[in-house]
């Protein structure tokens, strides 16, 4: 008889009686013996049997199909990773963690992270770790780095069921990068309302993509009529050569150069002006050249 999965089945009562008949099954077929309606038993072939051991252990000893260990998952990403239980107790640290920490690989798991890092006691990561033990609600703060002077981490805690999950994220770039945004929007600001600086953005061709009001009451042309001119050839021609070199060898890396030069003024006349030309670098290299400009 077959139960309402279509599974074969017999009745424990009528096993023996039909025994020689069920040891005719396939290779691969199993039936449940049943007792009471219920499936107690499963009466198989010995190479079925075999079959399924054999692919049973085999799928225990793969690595493949062996789920990743919370240390394997730490060491596939690129911020630190401590795993903590509720005693404080490392489970798992990827190295990233470890070189943050500066620690052995392999050497902070099992240790109590407060007491076998002492940088770390009464700080900000222990303050928030206890209260995730005791809340069972996450946090994060950027705070400086306790390890590497002016440097700063971001700090991520997460609780789960068994384990704290601690990221730490260095952070001291963007840090820096959003610190030196303000310091040139200040310095734009100061020399905009300082009318004895004229300043100008060139592209890497040399060629004007911004201006500042005092340039363009040095040269009594409006910003709409210098965009995208080569700034050289507002240069008289007995200075234009030195303008040219300074500014190729700063497009080149080769550092700041401060020259004396001159403008060619829309009304005919030169306004002589200290001219320094500095690299604008961003992340991906050069993007041109900023040019400072104040009358002699």
């Amino acid at each position: 008889m077959r139960n309402e999965s279509d599974q074969p089945t017999v009745s424990s009562a009528d096993f023996a009686r039909r025994f020689g008949q069920l040891r005719q099954m396939q290779d691969d077929e199993a039936i449940f013996v049943t007792h009471h309606g219920r499936a107690t038993h499963v009466l198989t072939t010995v190479r079925h049997y075999t079959a399924l051991k054999d692919g049973s252990a085999e799928g225990r000893n793969d690595p493949v199909a062996a789920p990743p260990s919370l240390q394997d998952f730490a060491n596939c990403l690129t911020i630190g990773v401590v795993m903590i239980d509720y005693d404080m107790r490392v489970l798992a640290a990827n190295h990233v963690a470890h070189a943050q920490l500066d620690r052995q690989e392999g050497e902070l798991v099992g240790q109590r992270i407060f007491e076998t890092i002492p940088a770390l006691r009464g700080s900000l990561v222990e303050t928030y770790a206890r209260r995730a033990v005791a809340s069972r609600e996450p946090s994060s703060a950027e705070i400086p780095s306790l390890f590497r002077r002016d440097n700063w981490i971001r700090v991520d805690i997460h609780p789960f069921v068994s384990h704290i999950t601690i990221l730490v994220h260095d952070i001291t770039e963007d840090m820096k990068r959003h610190r030196l945004a303000d310091a040139r929007q200040s310095l734009r600001e100061a020399i905009a309302v300082h009318d004895g600086i004229g300043y100008v953005c060139l592209n890497t061709r040399g060629h004007i993509e911004r201006v500042e009001p005092t340039f363009c009451e040095m040269v009594r042309l409006s910003d709409e009529r210098l965009h995208h001119v080569a700034m050289a050839d507002l240069v008289p021609v007995a200075h234009r050569v030195a303008f040219r070199e300074a500014l190729d060898q700063v497009l080149s890396g080769e550092g700041a150069r401060t020259i004396d030069s001159a403008l060619l003024s829309n009304d005919g006349a030169a306004v002589s002006v200290r001219v320094t030309i500095a690299e604008l670098r961003g992340i991906y290299g050069n993007e041109g050249a900023i040019v400072l400009l104040t009358r002699r």
